[in-house]
């Protein structure tokens, strides 16, 4: 017997349950991006994400949400990307295909980021081989 399929409207209507259930505005945009407005006693929580259209776009979705109301906010930003990619992917109604993962999940790239910039004074942080940040990159490029 098969799973049934979840359809793109569905993911849809997921990411806007979401935004409802915790008062984030969402607005159409090209690049996702999470952002906080306002002064921090009225602050508006906000997703700019591009249409929905498939798993990738809802994994990506699903993603910037976890910035916002997912665990590990704070730590270095490779920290709070894969904690956000970790929110992301325990909160998806649908398995995301590997294509799906290997594409939304860019986290490879935040660590030449960082491996890049280590000759600053003040050098990005990689996390420890022990991290959690590693575990959720092997499951996103698996």
């Amino acid at each position: 017997m098969s799973t049934p399929r979840i359809t793109v409207a569905e993911m849809d209507a997921h990411i806007q349950r979401v935004c409802d259930t915790h008062g984030i505005e969402r607005i159409g945009g090209r690049r996702a991006i999470a952002y906080r407005r306002g002064p921090a006693g009225r602050r508006r929580l906000g997703i700019r994400i591009p249409p929905i259209r498939s798993q990738i776009t809802y994994a990506v979705a699903l993603h910037e949400l976890g910035h916002l109301i997912g665990p590990g906010r704070s730590g270095t930003r490779l920290e709070k990307e894969a904690a956000a990619w970790r929110w992301a992917l325990a909160n998806s109604i649908v398995e995301l295909s590997d294509h799906a993962r290997r594409s939304s999940g860019r986290l490879r790239s935040y660590v030449l980021w960082a491996e890049h910039r280590q000759h600053r004074r003040r050098p990005p942080r990689i996390p420890s081989p022990e991290s959690p940040f590693w575990a959720v990159l092997r499951e996103l490029e698996a």
